[in-house]
């Protein structure tokens, strides 16, 4: 399965650069079984990132109310239709952009599968992320490569089906 790992965020804004950090944690271990990329960026920009592959992974922050930083939620296509954090105001959210390469009839992933860390400080400016996130990161790298790989490694995410069922 032709597969792309995307790691979003900005390293100089703490806790929102998680999905780069795993990012670059995963490129030489996924060499040859995934192509890994870093963005900033999602919008109509992702479109083209994604287009041509059967399957994509991505890794980016969340704030959601009432959740520990650290926490990694894994979502699937359904899932991001309500979740809060995967838009910026000032771009189209990754739902529309997925749905806008299909409708132009782009080769886009019928997997995507959202790795989400609950942050705690997602805004201010400082080089790498808070001890509650960056603790989890090792262990969602492993998680993705195992996905990847078909070598499960664990698994540190929860669905949010389990988070309403009160497992977290």
């Amino acid at each position: 399965m032709n597969t792309i790992v995307v790691g979003m965020g900005n390293t100089l804004l703490s806790d929102d650069g998680a999905g780069v950090f795993v990012a670059r944690a995963l490129e030489t271990r996924l060499e040859g079984a995934a192509e890994v990329r870093e963005s900033e960026t999602m919008g109509l920009d992702i479109v083209e990132m994604l287009r041509g592959y059967d399957r994509a992974i991505i890794v980016d922050t969340i704030m959601l109310e009432g959740e520990e930083p650290g926490t990694v939620f894994r979502l699937t296509e359904e899932d991001i239709r309500i979740t809060p954090r995967l838009a910026s105001v000032h771009d189209v959210d990754l739902f529309t952009s997925l749905e806008l390469g299909r409708r132009l009839r782009f080769h886009m992933p019928s997997e995507v599968v959202i790795f989400a860390v609950q942050a705690r400080d997602p805004y201010t400016l400082c080089e790498g992320c808070l001890p509650e996130v960056e603790r989890v990161l090792p262990a969602l790298a492993d998680e993705v490569a195992g996905l990847v790989t078909g070598r499960g490694n664990g698994r540190v995410s929860i669905s949010l089906s389990e988070r309403k069922n009160g497992r977290a």
